[in-house]
């Protein structure tokens, strides 16, 4: 792993909460850039909103993969028999581009992608010596519009998600309402964004996180 950091697995074991992206560490495959790009090593991971960091797990250690060094990251498991895959990729912002963000859908002039976040917080517990004041991961998600060399951000709104494709808005309008879509959670978001592709491009073959 090319310019990789360690560090110890109990970093975290004060603060309530987690700061990691899959509740439990992943298979998953990890793919180089140049030469490695074609070619992904397999290890066990997670994604760390904490710091932004894809972390590789080795015995005591997770080690922090350098994202100069890496393009992307796919993680596939299976959630009521049905395979889902979760992929975290670089360059995918036109201003962080060295940060791995996930990729929620890629279509032909444009993807939208989530940047996964976890801050660190405090909140009082109630406890024998009365009220204690701990630590803990609060977790946030924020979505972008990606065309070209513009990212907008985008919230998960039936009114907003519509008005930003203008060019096929009453169509979209008409599939929102005969479809019952609310557009308020990532899985309505992809399956109108799918067909919006269609719209605009039919017969195109998309890139979407099943979720």
């Amino acid at each position: 792993m090319t310019n990789s950091q360690a560090f110890e697995v109990e970093a975290y074991k004060d603060i309530d909460g987690t700061p990691y992206y899959f509740a439990e560490w992943q298979q998953g495959k990890v793919y180089g850039t140049g030469d490695d790009a074609e070619t992904p090593d397999v290890y066990l991971l997670n994604f760390n909103g904490y710091t932004k960091n894809v972390e590789v797990r080795k015995d005591d250690r997770f080690i922090a993969l350098d994202e100069k060094h890496y393009s992307k990251v796919v993680v596939e498991t299976k959630e009521n028999g049905k395979l889902k895959t979760t992929t975290f990729k670089t360059n995918v912002h036109p201003i962080y581009k060295k940060r791995f963000m996930k990729v929620v859908f890629e279509g032909t002039d444009f993807s939208v992608i989530q940047d996964y976040q976890v801050r660190l917080g405090t909140r009082e517990k109630q406890g024998y010596a009365g009220n204690q004041k701990t630590q803990t991961f609060n977790k946030n998600a924020d979505y972008y519009l990606v065309k070209g060399k513009k990212a907008k951000e985008i919230k998960l709104k039936k009114k907003t998600i519509v008005g930003l494709f203008k060019d096929q808005e009453a169509a979209l309008k008409s599939f929102v309402k005969d479809s019952g879509l609310k557009l308020n959670n990532e899985t309505e978001l992809v399956q109108f964004l799918i067909y919006y592709e269609h719209l605009v491009h039919p017969g195109s073959t998309v890139a979407v996180n099943e979720n």
